[in-house]
């Protein structure tokens, strides 16, 4: 489907690029801008892994066979990660090519870009100053709740009487009662600031002074007993406090730029051969 200096990229491996980008995006179709850049994105792989070829970036099994662990774990049980692979085309054979493509492409790119790219604290000062409005943040709440579902309202009014009547255990009921994954963490939902819950429970939050427990509050989700545990003002980060979240994004930045140039260079000079009709009908209907 797609030649890079004679290596073919064929349609059964363009089409699982296709089903993995979906599946990272959560999307049943690509728009037509996408799929190019899938295009795109293989051809710079192929590129890149040829360079990496010439500077005898390798990979061992155990790198391969880490990666795949790793990647097991995002998964309930071995039978949901099995019918990912058989969704997007794949096996555990060609997943092993595609992993150990995949670790070679990162090996190189951290050795020639990432190794020689530094950002100073004087740059990070200079950024700091320059863009302050990206250092801003709003009112932030913290919160513990318990979730109910629609159908335990009067267990819900009952924990709430207990909470706020004779003083229970709020993190204790959380575990207890709620259907809420933070139910671990006694309810603890760490803080957040305005846009980040839905509108009744956000509403709730910021209403309700610290240490107090809210009147029992419906959502989409079912009722929550919100309890706030702190309250801080907006304002603007202190860099200390986003010094090295602010070093690596520059760095980020200044790699991505870089591989761009790089990657532009090797097409420019690379025999790319593009079957069109192909790509098309790879486009939404």
């Amino acid at each position: 489907m797609i030649k890079v200096n004679g290596y073919e990229i064929t349609e059964k491996e363009f089409d699982m690029a296709l089903e993995e980008r979906k599946y990272v995006l959560k999307r049943h179709v690509l728009e037509e801008k996408e799929v190019e850049e899938v295009a795109d994105i293989l051809i710079e792989g192929v590129l890149m892994l040829e360079k990496a070829a010439g500077e005898n970036i390798t990979v061992s099994d155990q790198d391969i066979d880490d990666m795949i662990s790793k990647m097991k774990q995002s998964f309930k049980s071995e039978e949901d990660f099995l019918k990912v692979l058989e969704k997007t085309g794949d096996d555990m054979n060609t997943l092993r090519v595609r992993v150990e493509r995949n670790l070679k492409l990162r090996n190189f790119v951290l050795k020639k870009f990432f190794e020689d790219t530094k950002v100073s604290d004087e740059d990070l000062l200079k950024y700091y100053d320059q863009y302050p409005e990206r250092f801003s943040r709003g009112d932030e709440v913290r919160a513990s709740h318990i979730l109910f579902a629609e159908t335990e309202k009067e267990t819900a009014l009952n924990v709430h009487e207990k909470l706020t009547e004779h003083n229970g255990d709020f993190a204790e009921e959380a575990k207890l009662y709620s259907i809420c994954p933070s139910k671990e963490n006694g309810g603890d939902l760490g803080f957040f600031d305005r846009g980040k819950m839905v509108p009744e429970f956000e509403k709730a939050a910021f209403a309700t002074p610290v240490g107090e427990i809210s009147d029992l509050v419906q959502s989409q989700f079912g009722y929550h007993i919100i309890k706030v545990t702190d309250k801080r003002e907006g304002g603007k980060f202190e860099l200390d406090e986003v010094r090295e979240q602010l070093r690596q994004s520059m760095i980020n930045s200044i790699v991505n730029h870089k591989i761009r140039k790089y990657t532009s260079e090797l097409k420019g000079k690379a025999d790319i051969q593009i079957d069109t009709g192909i790509l098309s009908s790879k486009f939404p209907k």
